[in-house]
């Protein structure tokens, strides 16, 4: 039974990467086993990283003349590098023109190279800069941050759509984004300069009180702010009540989550799994990601099905160890610090947010019956803290959008009323009941590239269906889809 099984999972495993992260930015300390020695945090100031700048200028762009055109490369925000052709009229065209194509092609291709070379170091930054997000202990001396970070041509794209804080005389520190040459308050106001000695870190919720991290977030959506990764959005995770004393948490337990899209996320998120630990003698299945400070945080997960019958993980505990010179040691829940804990457990509860088998858009209720308790409970249930701050935004975005008078929120749906029905819109899972009698509807909206231009704070596929969907139910009687309508107006 057991050897059925291991081989199922290996062939859901396939090879594990041996490199994923470039050497200027993980030098040599990934994942290196319980047994070896991590890495010791940086120096405070331990030199400008060798970030490329591709030949761009302080802001961000360049300019060659080619034939008759000149192409602009330039960084329009954290995620967006854009190569475009100005001719005579001054016009900017997104493609090639015709007349460059071939008797310029050689440039062309140079230049497209060139785009992707700095959509790759863009995207190096914005990993760079969110792990700095775990570094609880990691600052700069003012004059070294804005080497590294504000003045680079690649960098600054990145840290002017952040949130920063700057330490003044007294130790009290300020937090305050980059603007046109001053940096600027929650409330609209300039931030002295600070004294090239003074220290910057990165600004994290989890340091904030609630009231701040709220004005943050509407600093953002009323600018307009255009962030490398969710930071004034970010879900926060704090000790429960029932944690405070505890070994182990069990807040994510029980989650029967897609092992595919788990080990893709383990990738992204810098978790290393030894997922096969039990059926090989061992112990438990698990995977671990070693945060700053010399922690490290656990989760262990098992297999949802019987031997060689499903792709499908239970998600366990989560716990915490501390680096002992060679060794590491479990430790309690509060003694981990706050910053290393939150991010942490964010991370598991994105793994069940995006993996969970309830969240399947393609939910085969009638036809799979494996899990059915679970999808019927989970796709309903409490939301987790990724739910949490989708309602965060949908509080400020819904008022600028011609539906805000037919929505209304509560902690797990969004309400939207139709002209045929009511509906409730799930906030975890996206998924919609139809009013009164709470029947499920099922809504795969077609994807259209630039079909909104309303500004979403972060990006986040299920907040964009959510809000799809929400526009699509609010003019119920105008859909267009037979089959949809005839099952809005039958309840089948």
């Amino acid at each position: 039974m057991f050897d059925d099984l291991r081989a199922h999972l290996t062939a859901l495993d396939g090879p594990w990467p041996t490199k994923k992260w470039p050497t200027r930015k993980r030098p040599a300390a990934t994942w290196a086993g319980p047994s070896a020695a991590p890495a010791p945090p940086p120096p405070p100031d331990d030199g400008v990283p060798d970030v490329p700048a591709h030949g761009l200028g302080g802001d961000g762009s360049l300019a060659r003349d080619v034939g008759g055109y000149q192409a602009v490369l330039a960084i329009e925000n954290p995620l967006t590098v854009r190569l475009t052709y100005v001719g005579s009229d001054g016009y900017p065209l997104p493609t090639v023109p015709g007349a460059l194509k071939v008797p310029h092609a050689a440039e062309i291709r140079e230049l497209k190279a060139l785009a992707k070379g700095v959509r790759g170091t863009l995207a190096d930054e914005r990993a760079r800069a969110e792990a700095l997000m775990a570094a609880d202990g990691r600052s700069w001396r003012h004059g070294a941050w804005r080497r590294e970070w504000l003045d680079h041509p690649v960098s600054g794209a990145v840290a002017r759509g952040l949130i920063w804080e700057f330490q003044d005389p007294d130790g009290i520190w300020h937090a305050a984004t980059p603007g046109e040459d001053v940096l600027v308050t929650v409330d609209g106001r300039a931030l002295p300069v600070p004294a090239d000695g003074a220290r910057v870190r990165l600004w994290h919720p989890v340091r904030a009180r609630p009231a701040v991290v709220r004005a943050w977030r509407d600093f953002v959506i009323d600018n307009r702010m255009v962030q490398a990764f969710r930071q004034a959005f970010r879900e926060v995770c704090v000790l429960g009540p029932d944690e405070a004393g505890a070994a182990r948490s069990d807040r994510f337990a029980g989650h029967i989550v897609r092992y595919a899209r788990l080990r893709e996320l383990f990738r992204e998120r810098g978790w290393r799994p030894d997922h096969r630990g039990r059926l090989h003698g061992g112990a438990p299945a698990a995977a671990r990601r070693v945060l700053d400070g010399g922690w490290r945080a656990v989760l262990r997960y098992d297999p949802a099905e019987a031997a060689g019958q499903g792709e499908h993980v239970v998600t366990g505990h989560v716990r915490f160890e501390r680096r002992d010179r060679r060794h590491w040691s479990r430790a309690g829940l509060a003694d981990a610090p706050p910053l290393v804990f939150s991010e942490a457990m964010r991370d598991v509860g994105l793994f069940v947010d995006a993996a969970s088998i309830a969240a399947d858009p393609d939910w085969p209720d009638g036809e799979d019956r494996h899990h059915l308790h679970y999808r019927r409970e989970a796709a309903f249930g409490r939301p987790g803290a990724a739910a949490e701050v989708r309602r965060a935004a949908l509080e400020r975005i819904l008022p600028r959008t011609k539906i805000a008078d037919r929505c209304a929120l509560d902690d797990r749906f969004l309400a939207v009323r139709g002209e045929l029905r009511a509906y409730r819109i799930h906030l975890g899972t996206g998924h919609v009941r139809m009013e009164p009698d709470g029947t499920l509807l099922r809504i795969v909206p077609a994807r259209r590239k630039g079909q909104s231009r309303l500004f979403l704070p972060f990006e986040d596929e299920r907040l964009s269906l959510i809000l799809t969907k929400a526009v699509l139910l609010a003019a119920d009687h105008k859909i267009a889809d037979e089959s949809l309508l005839r099952r809005i107006r039958t309840g089948v």
